[in-house]
């Protein structure tokens, strides 16, 4: 499906981190099969309340639309009810800004029954306004007046919508019970418990595959992996659980945040986490996608001393290099112990799991009471 990818940018002085956004909604949008064939930027103190972009802009936007035959608008700016209305109505095409865009790539990669159900009520807590909006305008345009059969279809609809989004919170919210009592059962094994976490495509799968010798499909791309699950490992003569979770990426709405709060919890229970960051990307690349993990982390209430960086592709780079991207990853990282790594040829990665385990029994050895 050809799509434009478009962006409001409100930061007259962001002149580097604007491309990083349009580069990481085009990679999720081809990810699922749009074709982008053009950008369109426009630079504004705010967006346009009604239409995001100004009224130049949308011009310019039907032009291209009709001229290239686009199906789809995808937006880095998350829009409003009305934006989103107001932009389909004009422009005659399907609209959808990076939370679409996200949930879009989670309905195509959800697998098992937690994650649909977490993908639903993200997607029902999004369109909530939206459909309350077109509700109003459906229901009221022709039937106005209190207690007329409009208001009694509008608030049908609505209600519908509120009770399904009830049933989701409770059914999600008795996996999560159920979750924290296997949660209880896997630490009363007394393994340390370590967590993979990340920017997508910075290796993690890859780093999975390389300890647990098994041979999940690298593809790449965000959110492949929606759902935790946990494997047993061993080094050398030690055992421990390793957890393959989500990966992150910019942008992601705290909605999202809250309705994945089930896989979630399997980052913030870990003894340890290992956070993959690709150190061959260029340095500000490199700085976006740490401070946006580094920040992702934070939301979740994490600190930063369960934490160990994995450094990955180190393969692809000279020492000196290395050297230069670690230092600029302690810039950010600044009280997490961070290991050059590479997953692909298997290096350090002995050294990289006994630095967690070790991070991991300093967790437990705190939840000892001492006694007197």
């Amino acid at each position: 499906m050809k799509c434009i990818i478009g962006y409001v940018k409100t930061d007259v002085h962001d002149h580097v981190f604007y491309k990083l956004h349009i580069d990481d909604l085009s990679n999720m949008a081809r990810s699922i099969g749009y074709e982008p064939v053009e950008t369109v930027i426009q630079t504004m103190p705010k967006e346009n309340v009604s239409f995001v972009f100004g009224s130049g802009k949308l011009q310019e936007l039907k032009y291209k639309i009709k001229n290239d035959n686009i199906e789809a608008l995808i937006l880095y700016n998350i829009t409003s009810s009305i934006q989103k209305l107001n932009l389909e109505k004009m422009l005659n095409v399907k609209v959808l800004d990076r939370y679409d865009l996200t949930l879009e790539i989670f309905e195509q990669n959800a697998s098992d029954k937690i994650s649909k159900l977490q993908i639903e009520l993200a997607r029902l807590l999004k369109v909530m306004p939206y459909e309350k909006l077109k509700a109003s305008i459906r229901y009221f345009r022709d039937k106005p007046g209190p207690k007329s059969s409009g208001e009694y279809a509008y608030h049908k609809t609505l209600g519908q919508l509120k009770r399904r989004i009830n049933q989701l919170e409770a059914k999600i919210e008795s996996e999560r019970i159920k979750r924290s009592m296997q949660l209880e059962r896997r630490q009363s094994l007394g393994l340390p418990i370590i967590a993979l976490s990340g920017y997508y495509g910075a290796g993690k799968t890859t780093l999975f595959n390389a300890l647990t010798n098994l041979r999940k499909p690298v593809l790449g791309k965000p959110f492949t992996t929606l759902s935790s699950k946990y494997y047993q490992c061993r080094i050398e003569n030690e055992r421990y659980l390793l957890i393959d979770t989500i990966g992150f990426a910019a942008g992601l709405d705290p909605r999202v945040i809250h309705s994945f709060r089930i896989t979630l919890d399997d980052i913030r229970s870990a003894d340890a986490i290992i956070v993959v960051i690709d150190i061959s990307d260029n340095p500000i690349t490199l700085r976006y996608r740490a401070q946006t993990v580094m920040s992702i982390l934070n939301e979740l209430s994490i600190n930063m001393d369960r934490i160990v960086i994995a450094a990955n592709k180190i393969d692809l780079m000279d020492q000196q290099i290395i050297n230069d991207k670690i230092d600029q990853l302690k810039q950010i990282f600044t009280s997490s112990p961070i290991i050059p790594i590479s997953a692909q040829h298997k290096i350090n990665l002995k050294q990289l799991i006994k630095v967690a385990i070790g991070i991991s029994s300093q967790k437990h050895a705190q939840k000892i009471p001492e006694y007197v």
